[in-house]
């Protein structure tokens, strides 16, 4: 009988325990459904087995059992690598055995953490790994083999793990032609992925299980694909009915129901990669929305990923897309990051239990946190890299994607579209030229909606007008001007404390002043553009809002006539799309949109927006010499793509590929790892923990804090309960009942807050802001208000 155990539960009288062989088995089960989608479940088997082999020592039992050492102290994932690399491993190896044997040992030894192949002092993690003394290794092969699986059992399962990464391997040499330049370093980034990929299914495997038995947490069981035909078919005959009702008298309307149903048509293609080209105001939510019920029901798809970049259009397109599904069972909302879990790579934080998975028929998220998946090194994140295969992944405003991380963004979605068998689709009316890097993605792309002429003349509302430079002053007497001839006026801020300056300037006049930025909370941004819009409609005064870009793309709003601070002209069009949006200046009339420079404006720390400048500057000047070239309309798609070029021109060789100082580049510590001067046997030499440690969608260290704005001042409190601190399910409820109250903050404002003891810590490792929130403008750290909350 086997007394090796892997998890105890010391909250039940008579206390029960979970031994290794039953959690293995359990993860290994769990890690071959995850795959199976992608024809890896001998893969996901093997490794779920084998990822806590090391668990079969005394020391390991003893620091379980008796709870003798320090969390994390008894080392219990190099066993697993090491048999398999001892075992199937050969520098002579002909076929694809050994890079096998590789493959399946980064998925079996980095579930607790990634670990670099080769790290910045030449140390192999394969070779430490085989030599590390203490690991009682010899003990855990020999009991893993009498109560887990036979010798003989390993080697079979291994030899169906390979049969089933060869052909996927083979496809990942295909991928990129010998004679590029780049052919070593696109394969070794491809191959990459792939062990992230089988990671993914072993620590979802691991997680589920553990969660399964430490807290009784329920899973509901995964869909086939007789189910999964019949719930997209009934979903789209849903929505369809519901398309049928929309208006479609005027040029607009039935302008978007061509453009809706040419989505449909497209959704008949196999999967692969797309691009949604679609002027703002056409209807791309919904639109986007057919193309995927219909590619998922014909294609009989796992499920649709719906990315937005900003919270603010998130929640806008989650309420559309919610209407059109009518059932909120089917819908995982996944936005924010308020659990903290610390990563030892030993030990499980178990609020990591309590994390998102992306299961659910439907996701709807952001682009960091699809980032995250794909490139964080956060086993949190890596978790749900397996919930992208088989999925159609909808992009919405790819143009947002940073310009910094273009290459590993477009070799990603080459993976996945040829190796997950997922369908990519990518959303803008400003589609950034991803051909011209050094890395782009593969050709040909198709439209969905190909580009003609008279249907993109029907969605042609403004004029786009350069105006001269003023300080933040002129500015608002600018806007105080504009607002004379009509009764609307956005503004739009590169800066929150710009918008803020600019918000008092305007402050005290005789209209209806609104504030929207990052600064607040969700549910805030909700609650103000409710009142913006009532406003708006009933016309009873005019009316100014005062924005940072969180207005700019995707949110459905119309203003008469709107400022943009100078920017890139992928945000000037996004702002545009703000103004006269459903035609209300009258047919054929183009309503202003005047573009700014705002003097001594400091973008020291926003580069790409300085960038941005630049290269619109250069292209407002062609456009004065030459409109003609560009259909005397600055947002033609001959516009945008001199705009691009003009950007691409402007950063450096090498840009793309996540540059770091003093270090190689991200692209190159995921794919050749240049900093690796040995010759190692092994093929793998990435970097995987350094490149996910350095990984950052935005380059500030921001962290999630509840604030006390609504509902969110109860929630604080009750998640500083007793009753959180006991019950993980009430605590993984309230946490999900406080994404709306959430902003994020710099560390230097967690700091001082901290100091002023303004941040309460709750529990799941969240935070509460005590104060420092306006109810017209959101947080700020000028405002203590420590009343607010009334603690």
């Amino acid at each position: 009988m086997e007394n090796y155990l892997a998890h105890i539960r010391r909250d039940r009288q008579p206390m029960e325990v979970q031994t290794v062989s039953e959690h293995c088995r359990s993860t290994a089960k769990y890690a071959a459904q995850a795959l199976e989608a992608v024809s890896l479940s001998s893969c996901g088997h093997l490794a779920g087995l084998l990822h806590d082999m090391g668990k079969y020592t005394a020391s390991f039992q003893n620091y379980l059992v008796n709870q003798i050492g320090q969390r994390g102290s008894v080392n219990h994932t190099f066993a697993g690598v090491h048999l398999l690399l001892e075992r199937f491993f050969s520098e002579d190896a002909e076929d694809f055995s050994s890079v096998a044997s590789e493959v399946l040992a980064l998925a079996v030894g980095g579930h607790h953490g990634l670990f670099d192949c080769i790290d910045d002092r030449q140390k192999s993690g394969f070779q430490h790994r085989l030599v590390k003394e203490g690991t009682g290794y010899e003990e855990a092969v020999e009991n893993f083999f009498r109560f887990c699986i036979s010798q003989e059992e390993l080697d079979q399962r291994f030899q169906a793990a390979q049969q089933e990464l060869t052909p996927v391997l083979e496809r990942i040499l295909a991928m990129t032609s010998e004679d590029n330049t780049y052919f070593d370093d696109e394969t070794s980034f491809y191959s990459g992925l792939l062990a992230r990929l089988l990671l993914s299914a072993v620590i979802e495997g691991d997680r589920r299980d553990t969660a399964i038995f430490m807290t009784g947490s329920e899973f509901p069981p995964a869909r086939n694909k007789e189910d999964l035909e019949q719930l997209w078919s009934a979903l789209l005959s849903r929505t369809e009915e519901k398309l049928e009702a929309l208006p479609r008298e005027t040029p607009i309307g039935q302008a978007r129901q061509t453009i809706s149903d040419r989505c449909k048509q497209a959704a008949e293609q196999p999967g692969g990669v797309f691009r949604l080209n679609v002027p703002t105001g056409g209807g791309k939510t919904l639109s986007s929305l057919r193309f995927a019920l219909a590619h998922a029901h014909r294609h009989r798809k796992q499920r649709m990923i719906f990315t937005s970049p900003l919270l603010s259009i998130l929640d806008q397109n989650a309420k559309e897309i919610r209407t059109y599904i009518q059932d909120d069972s089917l819908i995982l909302e996944h936005h924010s990051n308020l659990l903290q879990t610390e990563e030892d790579g030993q030990q499980l934080d178990e609020r990591e239990l309590l994390t998102e998975t992306w299961e659910s028929p439907i996701i709807i998220t952001t682009l960091v946190q699809l980032l995250n998946t794909l490139f964080s090194g956060k086993t949190a994140a890596i978790r749900r890299f397996h919930s992208l295969c088989d999925s159609i992944i909808v992009i919405d405003e790819v143009q947002t994607v940073p310009s910094k991380m273009l290459s590993l963004f477009s070799l990603a979605v080459n993976f996945l579209a040829e190796i997950c068998g997922a369908t990519v689709v990518l959303c803008s009316a400003t589609q950034p030229c991803t051909e011209q890097i050094e890395h782009p993605l593969h050709n040909p792309i198709p439209e969905i909606v190909p580009y003609e002429p008279a249907l993109w003349e029907v969605f042609r509302r403004t004029d786009i007008r350069d105006a001269r430079t003023m300080s933040l002053e002129q500015i608002a007497d600018f806007a105080l001007n504009k607002l004379e001839h009509a009764d609307s006026l956005l503004v739009v801020c590169n800066k929150k404390r710009q918008a803020e300056q600019l918000y008092n300037l305007l402050n005290g006049q005789n209209f209806a002043l609104f504030s929207l930025s990052a600064s607040m909370c969700i549910a805030h941004r909700r609650d103000t553009l409710d009142k913006l819009r009532n406003a708006l409609t009933r016309c009873a005064q005019k009316v100014v809002c005062v924005s940072t870009q969180v207005i700019e793309a995707g949110v459905d709003i119309s203003f008469a006539c709107v400022i943009r601070l100078a920017a890139g002209m992928d945000s000037v069009v996004q702002a545009a799309g703000r103004c006269n949006r459903s035609g209300e200046a009258g047919p054929g009339v183009l309503a202003p949109v005047y573009l700014v420079r705002c003097q001594n404006e400091s973008l020291a720390q926003l580069p790409d927006i300085r960038k941005g400048q630049g290269a619109t500057q250069e292209l407002l000047s062609e456009f004065a010499a030459h409109p003609e070239l560009y259909h005397n309309s600055l947002d033609s798609a001959e516009a945008i793509q001199y705009y691009y070029r003009a950007l691409y021109r402007r950063e450096d060789k090498g840009h793309h590929d996540y540059c770091i100082k003093d270090r190689p580049s991200l692209l190159s510590l995921l794919s050749r790892n240049e900093s690796c001067t040995a010759d190692p046997p092994y093929y793998f030499r990435q970097a995987f923990r350094t490149a996910g440690s350095l990984f950052q969608v935005f380059e500030e260290n921001t962290t999630d804090v509840i604030v006390p704005y609504g509902e969110g001042a109860a929630l604080i409190q009750n998640l500083n309960s007793e009753r959180a601190e006991h019950d993980p399910i009430y605590l993984k409820t309230l946490l999900e009942q406080a994404k709306p109250y959430t902003v994020s903050l710099y560390q230097y404002q967690i700091d001082r807050l901290t100091a002023e003891h303004s941040l309460i810590p709750l529990q799941g490792g969240a935070l509460g802001l005590n104060g420092h929130y306006l109810a017209e403008t959101g947080f700020s750290m000028d405002e203590s208000n420590l009343d607010f909350l009334g603690v």
